[in-house]
């Protein structure tokens, strides 16, 4: 099995100790992954893989890996588990499985070269979302090897990372109808074709709501520091002849992912001033997560909010994910006009309480929903 696979290469990966419910959620995360075209082998395909992935937390699950090693040496195997097992012999891919983690762990393993179980034995490291997984060839591993502990007790263990702690006095705010984001929201409103320019008159965008399209004049982190700016410096207006000789660097992209992620961008960290710390929003549908920039913990909260109302305080305490994140997820759904929560100037937009599911089902007429989002909704639970 070869180390050199081209990025461009279907990476084939099988899946052990899993029901159908954990592999879609892989299959999910590999679609949504660019770099590499990951694929899910199913049961009945017979091609060989190059990785494997066990889930060891079910009945015999650490006899499973080890049975797939003694029969297949050459195999690359990563195991995924709640609790690292203090004897584990192969790389660890802590649980809850993350985008931000999972791919990396598995470059890892792509790049890291097979052998024995005693030569993994100090070779693998644990990945975990606060450790980085240094890659290091095995020739360089076998001329300085690293001490051996003399027993299991004396393993180093690396500290558990802390649960997150929201505290409300160190919680900043912003205004999402201020800056770049209230243009790209009143263009978006009026449906009107627009330009967005700066204070040089430097066209930055070009935007037809009506088609879903946008262009940037600028790269990502040229925009990224204009949503720090405020709406003085910035001018919207209607197209004029004089700009279709601005074409050479245009980037085109659908208008809902520029509100992703200019809204992402915008909030940096910090909570809509709309959105109460402690009253409970909600997602009216799921986003479209395969369309869009993929933001942390981005597939965990729609699912949770998309389930049952829940306040911002309250989600970081359950899911244990950090507020920034949390905040730049809220901001992002809110652009697209896809959160619920109770204010006196929105009466129309109000929490619906779970006794509420049967009309949230029928405000949405099925062929509209998105494959995704019935998708990623069945498995939810998860």
């Amino acid at each position: 099995m070869t180390n050199n696979i081209p990025d461009n290469a279907s990476i084939l990966v099988r899946s052990f100790g899993m029901d159908t419910r954990k592999e879609a959620v892989f299959r999910m995360a590999f679609k949504m992954h660019t770099r590499r075209h990951y694929q899910l082998l199913e049961s009945g395909d017979d091609r060989v893989a190059h990785l494997s992935i066990v889930d060891i937390d079910g009945p015999g699950g650490t006899e499973l890996a080890r049975n797939l090693h003694q029969s297949e040496p050459e195999q690359r195997i990563l195991v995924t588990t709640i609790a690292s097992p203090a004897d584990c012999i192969f790389p660890i891919l802590q649980k809850p499985v993350r985008m931000e983690t999972l791919f990396p762990a598995l470059e890892a393993l792509l790049l890291d070269t097979p052998g024995t179980a005693e030569k993994q034995d100090t070779n693998v490291k644990p990945i975990r979302p606060d450790i980085t997984v240094p890659v290091t060839s095995l020739n360089t591993q076998q001329a300085s090897p690293p001490p051996a502990p003399q027993n299991a007790s004396e393993v180093p263990v690396a500290p558990s990372k802390p649960a997150p702690v929201l505290r409300p006095e160190e919680v900043q705010y912003f205004n999402p109808d201020a800056g770049l984001l209230g243009l790209l929201k009143i263009a978006q409103r009026d449906q009107a074709i627009s330009v967005i320019s700066d204070q040089n008159q430097r066209t930055i965008l070009r935007l037809d709501p009506s088609a879903d399209q946008a262009a940037a004049l600028v790269d990502d982190e040229q925009l990224q520091q204009l949503c720090h700016v405020s709406t003085g410096n910035l001018q919207m207006r209607a197209p004029r002849d004089s700009d279709s000789g601005e074409n050479s660097s245009l980037r085109h992209m659908s208008l809902q992912s520029l509100l992703w992620q200019v809204a992402a961008w915008t909030a940096n960290g910090r909570l809509n001033q709309k959105l109460p710390l402690n009253a409970p929003v909600q997602l009216k549908q799921w986003p479209n997560l395969t369309r869009l920039p993929m933001l942390p913990d981005a597939l965990r909260l729609a699912a949770f909010l998309a389930r049952s109302p829940a306040s911002p305080a309250l989600t970081v305490k359950m899911l244990r994910i950090e507020p920034r994140d949390l905040f730049n997820f809220l901001a992002a759904a809110d652009s697209l006009e896809l959160l619920r929560y109770n204010t006196p100037e929105n009466p129309g937009n109000l929490v619906r309480m779970p006794h509420d599911s049967a009309s949230l089902e029928t405000e949405i007429p099925a062929a509209k929903r998105s494959f995704l989002g019935r998708l990623l909704k069945r498995i939810a639970g998860i």
